[in-house]
């Protein structure tokens, strides 16, 4: 918010320089960001926070520095009397839904000239950030930076029947904007009409049909009180924010539009010639009550940690306009300013009082406790992952929680429905997020973005699902991402990229070094989002708890991935319940072991998973390892097979193996293969 000095001096006596008056502002809760001179006049650039609308104002800034400084304040000349006794143009005013519009106050002047503001106004709106357009406009936008409350002048010759009428917008109606937009609207949205039809969205933007031009003679100001809710619903869905919709969103005073509407029309007859012939209307059907708190001494020394006296207490809320009324011994019923939108609790007042006491002379101190707090239970887990990975060369990223609408089909959850966030405050915070693969998508291409091509990532957070009755429920997820070669540009050995088997090694690198028991990687076709060909599952104890695999071919061409990159995804919630099994220790084995290959041919839908699991299932002691050596297709080799070599590793604990025990080891497998798979020895 753009201050003028010089404008605040009409208000209140100002000696102090521009850089006291910032640290002043500043030290009582109203941060200056700067000070500059703009149109010859020094401005302050005030962050005025969302909970204090009164602040975007020149008098809501001069009424802090009354108080800040005790001195009066002035308030600026006004149209004392807004009615008269021979109206020459009557006109009505309707509120059909007062649960959005309260209060909507008119007034009609006749007899006014369009023409450009007098040099000094127009000076003063750009020292704010306003651009002048003519002396009508100007001088409602003049009395919005003054008084903080939005008026709109509409072309009186232009409104049906002189009428005003207060109402929803029916479900897809129509209305062209004073920008030249045509918008459709809702029956959430309310509408300013005249006997024919909209000429106003209520607290946005006026019509283009009522819009204030040279031929404008009779003008009808419009001054009103728009339920904040109302308003922010109807800016947000329209993508449309204005400065009238920036005040009335945050919560505008219903007792400021008379105020406001006399200012104005004392700047009009002033600076257009023009008269009143319409006296004016205030609807209000249901007058809005002050907001009363209870305020109690030992409660605001117990949240500011402080000695406190009544005194002071009193001193400062009517500094700032409260009015107190004593309710016992140190306690008080305070009535609040209407113009104090954020009222609503007795901290509120006490955050009133630790203003003026001064957030400086609060000593810093460290809360009580009872007990040492104890680190979470889940601390060991994760320490023991991001070790692991950490040491097989990937980094921890940290990705935002939140997720867009267009995420959603191409990253679907594997169980249960994405959680919505009810006030998102960008489209890409819609919704709560379903996965941590995706995050991990955009960062690889974010790094890709950058000339980095070989990216190792993980990530450990939280995902969220609808979980029965459709309450969100929250788990912990652990994401990794792998791509790009390991040597770069290397003379003394080929370039290697990585690809699905390094993917699969480290998340079998992860549950061996986190000691999750049996475990196995299999291929599924249930992940949408990653390629059939490789796409598998983890199943730890036989329950499915994570997958892995490529990118989908189809999805990285839409998110402009240009090289393969490989996702896992694992369920680190229900991992922890089978982490840190216990270590078994067993005695070297004293006897030599003894390696024989094989070398079979099978069908193509024999996997090397099915061939492990079935020998595991001979019950051959002996055998203590088993491993996929080789797989081969092309000469001496049918079409329909496949070769591979497998390695056996047998060893007795008790004596040395023979060969004829050996022999019949090997045997008896392949006499289960060629039985069970249709193996042929090669």
């Amino acid at each position: 918010m753009k201050i003028s000095i010089d404008w605040l001096r009409e208000y209140i006596e100002i000696s102090e320089s521009p850089d006291r008056l910032q640290e002043d502002l500043t030290l009582y809760g109203l941060v200056v960001e700067s000070v500059s001179t703009i149109e010859g006049d020094t401005v302050l650039e005030i962050e005025v926070t969302s909970n204090r609308p009164d602040c975007l104002s020149h008098i809501g800034v001069a009424r802090e520095l009354a108080a800040i400084f005790q001195r009066p304040l002035r308030l600026p000349r006004v149209r004392r009397n807004l009615s008269i006794t021979n109206e020459r143009i009557p006109f009505t005013v309707e509120i059909r839904d007062p649960d959005l519009c309260p209060r909507y106050v008119g007034l009609v002047l006749d007899g006014v000239r369009v023409r450009p503001s007098p040099e000094w106004m127009q000076r003063r709106l750009l020292a704010a950030g306003m651009r002048p357009v003519n002396n009508i406009v100007d001088i409602t936008n003049y009395v919005l930076l003054e008084y903080g409350h939005p008026l709109h002048a509409f072309d009186f010759a232009l409104l049906s029947e002189g009428r005003i009428v207060v109402s929803r917008a029916a479900e897809d109606q129509k209305i062209t904007t004073l920008d030249g937009v045509e918008r459709t609207l809702d029956s959430g949205m309310l509408l300013i009409n005249d006997g024919q039809g909209p000429v106003a969205i209520a607290g946005v933007m006026g019509g283009l049909n009522s819009e204030i031009s040279l031929r404008t003679s009779a003008v009808l100001l419009e001054c009103a009180y728009f339920t904040p809710t109302s308003v922010r619903r109807t800016s947000k869905k329209l993508g449309l924010s204005t400065e009238a919709s920036y005040r009335f969103e945050r919560g505008a005073d219903w007792n400021n539009t008379v105020p406001a509407i006399a200012r104005t029309c004392h700047l009009m007859e002033q600076l257009t010639g023009g008269t009143i012939a319409g006296g004016i209307r205030d609807a209000y059907p249901v007058p809005i009550a002050p907001i009363e708190i209870e305020l109690r001494r030992t409660d605001a020394e117990s949240l500011l940690g402080v000695e406190l006296t009544d005194a002071f207490i009193k001193s400062t809320l009517q500094r700032l306009n409260f009015k107190l009324k004593p309710k016992g011994r140190s306690a008080w019923s305070v009535t609040c300013p209407t113009y104090r939108a954020d009222m609503e609790l007795e901290a509120d007042l006490v955050e009133e009082i630790a203003r003026f006491h001064g957030y400086h002379n609060i000593a810093t101190t460290i809360p009580p406790s009872k007990g040492a707090g104890a680190p979470s239970p889940h601390r060991a887990f994760e320490t023991a992952a991001r070790r692991i990975l950490l040491g097989l060369g990937y980094s921890e990223a940290v990705n935002l929680s939140f997720a867009p609408e267009s995420e959603h089909p191409d990253f679907p959850p594997l169980s249960g429905d994405r959680v919505g966030v009810r006030n998102p405050l960008t489209e890409e915070t819609q919704y709560m997020r379903t996965s941590l693969a995706a995050g991990l998508a955009k960062a690889t291409r974010n790094n890709f973005n950058h000339d980095n091509r070989h990216v190792r990532l993980f990530e450990i957070g939280s995902v969220y699902r609808r979980g029965e009755g459709g309450r969100p429920v929250e788990r912990d997820m652990l994401g990794i991402a792998g791509t790009g070669d390991f040597t770069g540009l290397n003379w003394a050995q080929p370039r290697e990229c990585y690809d699905y088997f390094h993917m699969k090694g480290a998340v079998e690198a992860l549950m061996r070094g986190m000691r999750c028991g049996e475990f196995e990687v299999a291929p599924t076709t249930a992940v949408s989002w990653l390629n059939p060909a490789d796409a598998s599952m983890l199943m730890v104890a036989g329950k499915p708890l994570g997958v892995l695999g490529s990118i989908h071919p189809e999805l990285s061409e839409k998110l402009k991935i240009r090289q393969p990159v490989f996702l896992a995804e694992i369920d680190f919630q229900e991992v922890r319940a089978h982490a840190f099994v216990p270590v078994r220790y067993e005695a070297l084995g004293r006897f030599p072991a003894v390696e024989r290959d094989l070398s079979i041919t099978v069908g193509p839908e024999v996997t090397y998973s099915e061939i492990h699991k079935g020998i595991a299932t001979l019950g051959i002691d002996q055998l203590v390892r088993t491993d996929l050596i080789d797989v081969y297709t092309g000469e001496r080799i049918a079409q329909d097979r496949v070769g591979l070599t497998l390695r056996f590793v047998f060893q007795d604990r008790e004596r040395t193996l023979t060969v004829d025990r050996i022999q019949g080891f090997s045997d008896n497998i392949v006499t289960f293969l060629k039985s069970s798979f249709g193996a042929e020895l090669r």
